[in-house]
């Protein structure tokens, strides 16, 4: 039994070090010097630890089936698949099998904004609209949200005020340009949206990509009939396509599903196979070495990175600019654990999406989960004086200042998973001090900035020399009398000093900068 209490207490120990939020401090007050390399800035941290690498957690979902509006793990999905952010980084996630559009706060409260859990079309308030197994979800400029109804062959508007109404398609199954009224489509999925709120609609079952302008009316983008063809928009093909996203260039991606492969069409309406060669595996690499099955969902972050739900992988892959294929998170077995990225485990993930500081969520398909993929450390507001650089994994400021900035605070915000912390502090950076401020070639101060001693020299009679502080008061007072003389600063904080040399010609000030 003592043995068993002591078991116990140590994981209770373990958990209780590394569960809980960090606690940061600075140095409160640093003076810099203009074109003078600093020593290290570097935060102490007393609480819960920041592993720099990305970390997979569950936002909301128990794992059960279900339709249940709650918090965290007390809500339930019934496989979601598709995930977006609207403009206050709720998350919206498209609850496929319980015909339901659902939001997610960042803190992960849930609650239904359309559907009732039965299959159907109708249009009306949030509460009274059906949908029957929605697909993909965009959100314009405006906050309206588009749905891909998928089994309809609709898209579907959700206003600002709740209302849903068909945006585009007739319902039935088919392949029509036009009207919005007059269009069709053939289970349509993910979608992506410009700048200038053109929707982008993969076209399952049409093999094609197609283009609604804010007016309604739709067209061809891309693609004739199934294949795996590159080339121009007129004669490229796709197989059964389900994702779609833009990069800050206005290159389209598609997440070509039945051909195991990521296309890229770029501005001039070229098709190309960005990654991928057309077989279905998990093989990194760059380009067509690489290997994908069933890839759902491309979505790009702030460095035109993309990141791709490898579906029966059960991996997220990450594919860089230059077309290298990484995996990024997932091990490939299928599983729910929550870990770091290279350990955790998924099952079937569909949608994603990447948010503010390239934080991502999951539509974790077949978990019935919504998942968070962050990578934590620190952020400081506002930018620093040119010439300083802010590491975001330690926290550490390094660099050289190139200008002098007055005395301004600083906020530093360190997270991990647990929690976070904030300090404030103030950087100063003034003009270099001249070597003797006060008759050149006579009186020499050196070195300055200094960090343990800072030496006088040059003196050519008896003199008083008394070091002050900023408010004034005295914190050493030495008598030399001979040509050079060594102030000891080892034990004096940080910051300005004002050193009073006094003899009988008279008295001099000069400053003093203790690192």
């Amino acid at each position: 039994m003592k043995r068993l209490f002591k078991v116990y207490l140590f994981v209770f120990f373990t958990f209780s070090l590394y569960a809980q939020s960090p606690v940061i401090s600075y140095p409160t007050s640093t003076v810099l010097m203009v074109n003078q390399t600093i020593d290290p800035i570097s935060p102490t941290n007393n609480g819960g630890s920041i592993l720099s690498q990305p970390i997979v957690s569950t936002l909301a979902g128990s794992g059960l089936p279900g339709t249940q509006d709650s918090n965290g793990a007390g809500a339930t999905f019934n496989l979601p698949t598709v995930v977006t952010l609207d403009h206050q980084n709720n998350i919206i996630v498209v609850d496929r099998s319980n015909h339901k559009i659902r939001k997610v706060t960042p803190q992960g409260i849930v609650t239904t904004l359309a559907g009732t859990v039965v299959a159907g079309a109708q249009d009306g308030p949030g509460a009274s609209a059906t949908f029957r197994y929605p697909d993909g979800a965009v959100v314009d400029s405006q906050g309206n949200i588009y749905i891909t109804d998928q089994s309809n062959h609709k898209i579907r508007k959700i206003d600002t005020n709740g209302i849903v109404s068909t945006f585009a398609g007739t319902g039935a199954a088919g392949f029509q340009d036009g009207a919005a009224s007059e269009a069709k489509f053939f289970y349509p999925a993910g979608m992506a949206i410009d700048a200038d709120d053109n929707l982008y609609i993969a076209d399952y079952s049409n093999h094609k990509i197609r283009v609604i302008t804010p007016a309604g009316v739709v067209s061809t983008y891309a693609g004739t009939i199934a294949g795996n063809v590159d080339g121009n928009l007129a004669t490229a093909r796709f197989n059964g396509p389900t994702g779609v996203c833009l990069d800050s260039q206005g290159n389209l991606y598609v997440a070509d599903y039945g051909n195991h492969k990521i296309r890229k069409v770029d501005t001039s309406g070229m098709i190309t196979t960005f990654a991928g060669n057309g077989t279905a595996g998990a093989t990194d690499g760059t380009a067509t070495a690489a290997t994908f099955y069933y890839p759902a969902i491309v979505a790009a972050n702030s460095n035109n990175e993309l990141f791709v739900t490898d579906q029966n992988n059960h991996k997220i892959r990450k594919i860089s600019p230059t077309g290298v294929v990484t995996t990024y998170a997932g091990t490939g077995v299928a599983g729910a654990n929550d870990e770091k990225a290279t350990s955790s485990t998924f099952n079937s993930p569909t949608g994603i999406v990447v948010g503010p500081n390239d934080k991502m969520y999951i539509a974790d398909y077949a978990n019935h989960k919504i998942r968070k993929i962050q990578t934590y450390g620190y952020v400081i507001t506002p930018n620093l004086p040119a010439g300083l650089n802010f590491n975001k994994n330690t926290g550490v400021i390094t660099g050289q200042p190139l200008e002098p900035s007055p005395a301004t605070d600083y906020t530093v915000i360190a997270e991990n998973q647990d929690g976070s912390s904030t300090f404030t502090f103030s950087i100063e950076v003034q003009a270099t001090l001249a070597i003797n401020e006060v008759a050149a070639n006579v009186l020499k101060v050196y070195p300055n900035p200094a960090k343990d001693t800072v030496t006088l020299s040059g003196m050519t009679e008896a003199s008083e020399i008394i070091l002050l502080n900023t408010l004034g008061q005295e914190v050493k007072k030495i008598t030399a009398t001979a040509f050079e003389q060594t102030i000891d600063l080892a034990r004096n904080e940080s910051g300005m000093y004002i050193c009073k040399i006094t003899s009988a010609s008279g008295s001099r000030e000069i400053k003093i900068l203790k690192q």
